[in-house]
């Protein structure tokens, strides 16, 4: 058996855990919550600029707590940050950030392809 072949046996098997399958449910219940977030913080900041990053968390209330620079890396990671304050703070049940973000991410890539 290839290396190829090794590898994706091994993903299979991940993927049929219990455990994994309860997180990818928990992702998918999540990303209902979080396509309309997405697309609300994305048609605030249709060019991802610094100035547009800040109106968004303003209108939405929620304090920069630490300065952002004026890099597309760090406007992406605030705008993932303000998604996931606010997906959490819809969510009803506590959930891992990571899981949240997970779903998140999938509903960027989603909003981006249909556009």
């Amino acid at each position: 058996m290839n290396f190829a072949q090794t590898f994706l046996q091994k993903v299979v098997a991940l993927f049929h855990k219990p455990a994994v399958e309860a997180a990818f449910n928990t992702v998918a219940q999540i990303l209902v919550i979080a396509e309309p977030i997405v697309a609300a913080i994305a048609a605030l900041t249709p060019g991802g600029t610094l100035a547009e990053v800040l109106a968004a968390y303003a209108a939405y209330g929620i304090p920069v707590v630490e300065t952002i620079a004026d890099n597309p890396a760090a406007t992406g990671n605030a705008l993932l940050n303000l998604a996931t304050t606010l997906v959490m703070k819809t969510v009803k049940t506590p959930t891992s950030t990571s899981i949240v973000q997970t779903a998140i991410q999938i509903a960027v890539t989603a909003l981006k392809a249909s556009a």
